[in-house]
């Protein structure tokens, strides 16, 4: 459930509204959705006919992403589990895929890899095994997260961290082939030097960055900042927007950032259009 600075609880309508006027608004280039919001406004409604934003379904909800109130999950490694089979995520059964075509041709797989052979172990088999049966399926693709470990690394700083999941996405990624390749991959930015290095290393396989937890617009815009100036492709920032206090405006100057201008004048932007919002 989403909550911004008013820490105001965003009910699934609000939320589903908030999807609406963000892909409406020009700023943003995709729109990820669980299988529910998903069916609910590229099936039922139709929403992603007109318009020039890529819906996305998550395909995973490995258990470091359950998060309910008084839960403890992610004091556990995390664990597969997969909530969308690929050959129904484009939500177009085979008995009307020539009528139908609902535009949901791409979903997300996050994986955590905690530097322990067992639950390491289990987590890349269930990703393979969802990768290659992708490949087989025609008209869907998928793009892959990959989240730092959720357990604690000890005597491991964050540099330390991000060359050891650097190094894990290059491993992986030589386990699979071309037509069973994830079109980009979506992970945390750590260090400049460690970002550089993965994003040069493939240069067929784009990387992006998550925003993670939300922090503040300022420390938003200069993440993308950093991530853009150092190689990265593309920014995929989900509790970052819904979280502002004003998601189309962090919207806006993100895309600034992206094209080139400053965090620091996006932000005085940034500001100054939420005070017109204000008035």
């Amino acid at each position: 459930v989403g909550s911004g600075p008013r820490k105001r609880p965003r009910r699934r309508p609000d939320f589903l509204q908030l999807c609406r006027d963000l892909s409406l608004d020009g700023a943003i280039d995709g729109c990820l959705l669980t299988p529910a919001d998903a069916e609910t406004l590229a099936v039922d409604e139709r929403f992603f006919d007109g318009v020039p934003v890529t819906p996305l379904v998550r395909t995973n909800a490995e258990t470091v992403i359950w998060s309910p109130r008084h839960g403890s999950y992610r004091s556990a490694p995390s664990r597969p589990f997969l909530t969308v089979q690929p050959d129904d995520a484009g939500f177009c059964r085979d008995r009307i895929c020539k009528l139908q075509d609902v535009n949901i041709r791409l979903g997300l797989y996050s994986i955590t890899l905690n530097n322990d052979v067992a639950w390491d172990r289990e987590m890349l088999a269930s990703y393979l095994t969802f990768a290659r049966e992708v490949g087989r399926t025609a008209g869907f693709d998928h793009f892959l997260e990959v989240f730092l470990p959720n357990l604690p690394q000890f005597g491991l700083s964050d540099e330390a961290i991000g060359e050891y999941v650097a190094d894990s996405i290059v491993r992986v990624m030589s386990y699979l082939r071309r037509h069973e390749r994830p079109r980009f991959i979506k992970t945390a930015f750590t260090t400049p030097a460690v970002w550089r290095e993965l994003c040069e290393f493939d240069p067929t396989l784009p990387i992006g960055a998550l925003g993670g937890a939300r922090t503040d617009a300022r420390g938003t815009l200069e993440l993308a900042h950093n991530v853009i100036s150092n190689g990265g492709k593309l920014i995929l920032f989900g509790r970052a927007v819904f979280e502002d206090e004003d998601p189309k405006a962090i919207c806006h100057a993100l895309r600034k950032v992206l094209d080139g201008q400053e965090p620091a004048a996006a932000y005085e932007e940034y500001r100054e259009e939420l005070r017109r919002g204000q008035t």
